[in-house]
């Protein structure tokens, strides 16, 4: 491909890391949604330095950036709203190369500044501890709050973190792969399933009599889907983060019966006020409270993408937690 160039109002950022993402494993195995024409590079968890600008820009050439991955048209009805995260013509505006590249070309108005000691490589996790912090700000859970959060993947992680932050407890999570259950335990879960073991429905109701009072389900399948709901209380409320491929089966009754509510929790603030939950990731990255050697496994070069990164993540026993493409 063709090295991009900045227009207008954008930046040309040398990319350090990109992470690999859920969502990108599901657009390698299943396809690309809607119109997009391939070829279409993937990769949107990206770390950088600015090296080149377009007209207009006011970032200065050798900053080290996060980049948002998504740019909302500001025009349709949800952006008008505020609701920039829930666009109907989400980066319609923009469909420029993804950062599984050497180089990105994106809206300056989608890069965030790096705090002094914060290296854009480790900033690749940002995204999808931010899409964590969302999910966690968007439920109901407040403190004191019993939660269970299914799947302990970069972004199940995150809701582990933020929850815990916010007084929520205890905090179950549901997770088969051994290293994923202990950076868990260490992130503030009090208890850790497997559910290649046991039931976490049968344990959590075991454990608190009632059920927790909000589930998370952060990983796309309907027999998580109904867990993270048959887990909750008489009351309860589950947020739902997981992309799934295609339709999954629930019993209403069990909704009726219970009076239980769901809801859905998408990417993180976008727009104008992309910073806020990025900037809080990145002070937790300053202070060294958030460690990305936790979160990351694999740092793997660009070549390797599909071999070491999207095959291996695709393996059942693999123990990878997030693996970074570093070109």
């Amino acid at each position: 491909m063709d090295e991009p160039t900045p227009e207008a109002g954008e930046i040309l950022v040398d990319v350090a890391a990109c992470g690999i993402c859920g969502s990108d494993l599901h657009f390698y195995t299943e396809g690309l949604h809607g119109d997009a024409e391939l070829p279409v590079t993937l990769g949107h968890e990206v770390g950088g330095t600015v090296i080149q600008t377009g007209d207009g820009v006011d970032i200065e050439e050798g900053t080290d950036v996060v980049l948002s991955p998504h740019t909302p048209c500001m025009e349709c009805w949800c952006c008008k709203d505020g609701l920039y995260n829930l666009c109907t013509n989400l980066n319609a505006t923009s469909a420029k190369p993804g950062g599984y590249a050497e180089k990105v070309v994106e809206s300056a108005d989608n890069a965030i500044t790096l705090p002094d000691g914060v290296s854009p490589e480790d900033a690749a996790i940002a995204q999808p501890v931010s899409v964590g912090l969302h999910a966690v700000r968007e439920s109901p859970l407040g403190i004191g709050d019993s939660t269970l959060v299914v799947g302990a993947g970069p972004i199940g992680l995150g809701v582990v973190r933020f929850a815990k932050s916010t007084g929520a407890g205890p905090i179950f999570v549901s997770e088969p792969q051994e290293s994923r259950q202990e950076v868990a335990l260490e992130l503030g879960a009090d208890v850790v399933i497997d559910p290649t073991e046991e039931d976490p429905v049968e344990r959590v109701h075991e454990e608190t009599g009632t059920g927790v009072d909000v589930a998370f389900e952060a990983v796309g399948h309907q027999e998580t889907f109904n867990q993270a709901i048959e887990s909750t209380r008489a009351n309860g409320h589950t947020t739902v983060i997981g992309v799934f491929s295609g339709e999954a089966e629930i019993s209403p009754q069990s909704l009726v019966s219970h009076q239980r509510s769901i809801s859905g929790s998408t990417s993180h603030q976008l727009g104008p006020r992309v910073t806020k939950e990025y900037n809080a990731v990145l002070r937790q990255l300053e202070s060294g409270e958030l460690d990305a050697d936790r979160y990351v496994t694999s740092r793997i070069g660009l070549e390797d993408v599909v071999e070491d990164g999207f095959e291996t993540l695709l393996e059942a026993d693999n123990e990878e937690r997030k693996i970074l493409v570093c070109p």
